[in-house]
């Protein structure tokens, strides 16, 4: 601890006025700071040391004054430690300026710090005023908003949007595809602004409802995502800890409004502009208003409402500051006092789950933005990363380091135990990651498909000008479909017929005259021009389409090809036997040694999406070579599928200056052919969406790492390579 005994007491700010509270049966006090409208809530224990400060001079009369008036005994860490935050949030004052660096610490130090944290770019705040007189004009016009008949209203849609969600499930999940595509990202971003803007908009008014006050507004940017915020301390001044948790769960209460609403509007309109504007906000209202206001492991709504229900004020310091007591007990072989030694048991394991958890999601976050930047800003995105993970790092081993002499006097061995302490910790973290595994479950997405599947392309061009068949039409091995016209093709058939009879003629008459040599020329010619004939031939018959086998037509749209020009190649219809589906999965490579192993044995197959549940399934065939072409189109993303692929522009045909889209894997993959029980084959149709699961080998955390780390790699390296092409 800070020498401190020389050194005159700092005494309180005025402008500070302590209200007392209770709530299940536990005391607390609300300082409120007049003159910048800011709030805090502290315990007895702060109260009696704050309230005592200005009555002692010296730091043992202050705690000495502390337990006499209310039988408290406060550790001098534990007075230093409330000092410390006060003087943080300027509630003291002194004339002593070696006070203030006994409490803060060097100047330099805290500039430091300040600096470091303007280099966060993933994460910083810009505030925009003071709301309070715009806020006073619009609460009285806006307060049934918040009360209890508008609450009804909230239920009776919250009833009629999650039945509804329920019974079109599949429906909406479909439409989900593409929701982070390039052409989404305006709307999506503008919807975002607009929830935002409304959510802190209804904490306002919730917290005006009551008394409070709002004087401070602006934004919060998370990866140049905006995030609106208030400043609603003043509820914490609300005697009901129902007032105080009705302002907490504002945001999301009128966001998730805004998502029944959207939801029963794109129900009514799920294939206009209108539906897919109502889509998109579904998922930025609901799912998103969820994960993060809230979530309790940040300092959003979620946050505060935990904070109530548990009754404990500053939960989110208190966890942090757990966790780093029990970093220095490990590391550094040190047990310091805490605020937290005053709570009960139960409390204080409590408050310690929390800290760890924090530190846990906060590493998460930070992974996952560092990954959504280098998704959305490339270089840019991975340089904002690398720059937060290192003031991530850099901060708190500063203060380590300036804390290092206060560390040593509680610890003269602290070398030795740090060096012991983190080998030791090295090597159980290596040895876990190298022994810890399970069996890695493979899932491979799969298609339904028909079994035997004829399809009729176009063997020569030419126009359509009769269709003899309609889509789901039962047809006959033989049978004609459709026959197309070639002027052209029939003319040059024409013309190779006359061309042969004249050969044919003059050879006879080279015969008859004995000329040789003439004679075999005009041989050589007429077996040339007679194998020309025989495939014109082939082809003016093949401008009458014949079915290949026997089946039921599949051809939607087909009566729309009359009086059209099709090219050779071109994809007619298929002729299918509709009682035979099986599926075809697409299987990566790293797991094919796994499945060919079940070649002729069950799998489990998994449509529990499409409502069929789980069910077993028979391997017949795997592919020998692995190949990038789409078993299906319904297996990519873009068209809500679970493959990610790459689009090529290539062309229509050999000699056509057209181009096409082709869909491709972006590595190789393997096809597996599965039969389908018979019970199941009708309540299936050609393009839905399975999973074969099936267990794989051993895999430890290492190796997991190890795979997630190459597979984002490759993935940053594809992305290159389709923004080269």
């Amino acid at each position: 601890m800070e020498n401190i005994g020389s050194v005159t007491m700092p005494r309180l700010r005025p402008g500070l006025r302590f209200s007392p509270a209770e709530e299940k049966g536990e005391s607390h006090y609300i300082i409120e700071d007049t003159a910048r409208h800011l709030y805090y809530r502290i315990g007895p224990e702060e109260y009696i040391l704050l309230t005592h400060l200005n009555h002692s001079s010296t730091l043992e009369e202050l705690l000495l004054h502390c337990e006499g008036a209310s039988q408290i005994i406060l550790s001098p860490e534990q007075a230093m430690t409330v000092l410390k935050w006060a003087a943080s949030r300027q509630l003291l004052q002194t004339d002593s300026p070696e006070m203030f660096n006994a409490l803060l610490g060097q100047e330099s130090r805290m500039k430091t710090m300040r600096a470091l944290n303007r280099m966060n770019l993933v994460s910083f705040k810009i505030p925009l005023g003071n709301p309070d007189p715009f806020l006073k004009k619009i609460s009285p016009w806006l307060r049934p908003l918040t009360g209890p008949f508008f609450g009804l209203l909230w239920l009776i849609a919250a009833l009629l949007a999650l039945g509804t969600l329920f019974s079109r499930w599949q429906e909406f999940h479909a439409r989900s595809a593409g929701f982070f595509s390039p052409t989404n990202l305006l709307l999506i971003w503008l919807i975002w602004l607009g929830l935002k803007v409304l959510h802190e908009l209804f904490h306002a008014l919730v917290c005006y409802r009551y008394g409070g006050r709002i004087h401070e507004a602006g934004i919060l940017f998370i990866l140049f995502m905006p995030f609106t915020y208030v400043d609603a301390t003043s509820s914490w001044n609300f005697p009901s800890s129902r007032q105080r948790l009705h302002v907490a769960a504002a945001g999301i209460f009128i966001e998730l409004a805004v998502a029944w609403i959207a939801l029963l509007l794109w129900a009514h309109n799920p294939g206009t502009t209108t539906g897919l504007i109502a889509h998109r906000t579904v998922i930025v209202a609901g799912v998103s208003t969820l994960f993060f206001n809230g979530n309790p492991l940040m300092r959003f709504d979620g946050y505060y409402i935990l904070s109530d229900l548990v009754s404990i004020a500053n939960l989110y310091q208190l966890g942090l500051q757990s966790t780093k007591e029990l970093w220095a007990r490990l590391l550094l072989n040190i047990k310091t006092t805490s605020t937290m030694d005053s709570l009960p048991r139960g409390k204080q394991l409590f408050i310690r789950v929390y800290g760890i958890m924090v530190y846990i999601w906060r590493f998460l976050v930070l992974a996952s933005l560092g990954y959504m930047a280098s998704k959305l800003f490339g270089g840019l995105g991975i340089l904002i990363s690398l720059v937060a993970l290192l003031v991530w790092i850099v901060m708190p081993l500063h203060g380590f380091i300036v804390r290092w002499p206060i560390y040593k006097s509680q610890n003269p061995h602290i070398r030795r135990d740090l060096l012991l302490r983190t080998l030791i910790m090295a090597c159980l973290t290596a040895i876990l990651l190298t022994t810890v595994g399970w069996k890695r479950s493979i899932r491979a997405p799969a298609v339904v498909e028909y079994e035997h599947q004829l399809r009729v392309k176009t063997k020569v061009s030419g126009f359509v000008t009769r269709i003899l068949v309609r889509d789901g039409e039962q047809v006959k091995k033989g049978q004609t479909l459709m026959i197309l016209e070639n002027t052209e093709q029939k003319a040059s058939l024409h013309t190779l017929e006359l061309n042969l009879e004249q050969v044919e003629l003059k050879s006879r008459i080279a015969y008859n005259n004995g000329m040789l040599p003439k004679m075999q020329i005009l041989r050589r010619r007429e077996e040339a021009l007679k194998t020309r004939l025989l495939q014109e031939r082939e082809d003016v018959a093949s401008l009458t389409l014949t079915a290949p086998g026997s089946g039921m037509v599949i051809a939607p749209g087909i009566d729309q090809l009359i009086g059209r020009y099709l090219r050779k190649g071109k994809e007619i219809l298929w002729i299918v036997n509709p009682a035979q589906k099986h599926l075809v999965a697409s299987i990566a490579q790293n797991d094919i040694d796994q499945m060919r192993s079940l070649v002729g044995q069950n799998i489990t197959v998994d449509m529990r999406n499409s409502g069929l549940g789980l069910f077993s399934g028979r391997v017949k065939r795997i592919s020998p070579t692995a190949s990038t072409e789409l078993a299906h189109p319904g297996l990519a993303a873009k068209y809500g599928g679970p493959v990610d692929v790459l689009e090529k522009m290539v062309r229509a045909g050999r000699d056509s200056m057209r181009q096409q889209i082709r869909m491709e894997f972006f590595n190789p993959r393997f096809s597996m052919e599965i039969s389908l029980p018979r019970e199941l084959v009708n309540q299936l149709w050609p393009g839905q969406i399975a999973y074969v699961v099936a267990k794989g080998s051993r895999i430890t955390l290492r190796q997991k790492i190890r795979d997630m780390f190459s597979s984002w790699v490759k993935k940053k390296d594809r992305a290159a390579a389709a923004r080269g092409q």
